[in-house]
């Protein structure tokens, strides 16, 4: 009797299993034939779980259906298979979100940090979801969980309240968008560089010489920063110099344009489409400022630009007799 019902809980076993392993075979073949990235996630995601979730179900079934071979552990057994059941689609659930969220980072042309704060912390609140379900299904009072995962939590966020304050600074730049990976950005303590990452608790910077400047996130949300990403990566470089008092200040003018448009148009890196401005600007002991505004697509620009102004100018006032004292040069977000 009792070999009869084990060889007819196999059979039960083998014939769910087959059918759920066909109707899996079935569904992937059809997702295969979508040559969508969602469709591509969802069977990237889906591979693992649904043979776990035919097993389970498969085994689900037979103890249902011979609840006798089982002595009154059938319950037990049940209890323990839906709990595995409930874990396996919550990890589906935590996985299947980030990868929505990567596809849509990925067709939105987003700029996103490496290390992920945001999909870890996906992950971990689906997670906290699929705990309470099971608990709430095994019949544990979920409101003492709550409350026990209250009060650690605030013990927690007491002990590491630095931590927590660089955590949540983190999450406050990646939310805002106002410094995103791939900026370059000047710190108010004159660093400035590339932003290379945002993790759990630093922004990284590359500085020109490729080194790594490492903030902390709570220090750079409460300083000054430049974004020299932001609106645009374009930007305007000022580049001064002085001529003296005895000088044509109308050839001196007239030439220093001629210069500035011939760079802004041939140079690689200058905006072709910006119109070069030259200002006189102040009265000095030594002659008059001279300011010249020059527009770079990059900032990775400013330094190549300024070097052929300076060159082509010096040649330039050779040629026509202009006589100047001293180059000097700073960047400007003005337009």
């Amino acid at each position: 009797m009792v070999r009869h019902g084990l060889l007819l809980s196999g059979l039960i076993f083998l014939g769910s299993l087959s059918a759920f392993l066909l109707v899996r075979r079935l569904f992937f073949g059809f997702i295969k034939k979508s040559s969508q990235d969602y469709a591509v996630m969802l069977l990237r995601v889906l591979r693992l779980p649904s043979l776990f979730w035919a097993i389970v179900i498969s085994l689900y079934l037979t103890v249902k259906l011979s609840s006798r071979l089982l002595l009154g552990y059938s319950s037990v057994v049940e209890k323990v298979l839906i709990s595995l059941l409930i874990l396996s689609i919550t990890s589906f659930f935590s996985n299947l979100l980030s990868e929505l969220l990567q596809v849509y980072i990925s067709k939105a042309s987003l700029k996103f940090p490496r290390t992920g704060i945001v999909f870890v912390i996906i992950k971990l609140f689906v997670f906290i979801l699929g705990t309470i379900t099971i608990l709430s299904y095994l019949g544990i009072q979920v409101v003492h969980f709550i409350t026990t995962l209250g009060i650690a939590g605030l013990a927690i966020s007491l002990a590491l309240q630095g931590t927590l304050s660089n955590i949540l600074a983190g999450l406050n730049l990646i939310a805002s968008r106002q410094i995103e990976v791939g900026d370059f950005v000047r710190l108010e303590n004159g660093e400035e560089g590339y932003v290379e990452d945002i993790t759990w608790m630093n922004t990284i910077i590359r500085r020109r010489d490729n080194n790594l400047v490492v903030v902390p996130n709570s220090r750079l949300v409460n300083s000054i920063v430049i974004n020299y990403g932001k609106p645009v990566p374009s930007m305007n470089t000022v580049v001064s110099i002085v001529i003296p008092y005895s000088s044509d200040l109308e050839k001196a003018e007239r030439l220093t344009l001629e210069v500035a448009k011939e760079v802004q148009k041939t140079v690689e890196g200058a905006d072709p489409n910006f119109e070069p401005s030259v200002r006189y600007n102040a009265f000095t002991e030594l002659g008059i400022t001279l300011n010249i505004t020059l527009r770079v697509l990059n900032p990775d620009y400013q330094f190549l630009i300024r070097h052929e102004f300076i060159k082509r100018l010096k040649k330039a006032y050779e040629r026509e007799g202009v006589p100047f004292i001293q180059p000097s040069a700073q960047p400007s977000r003005s337009a």
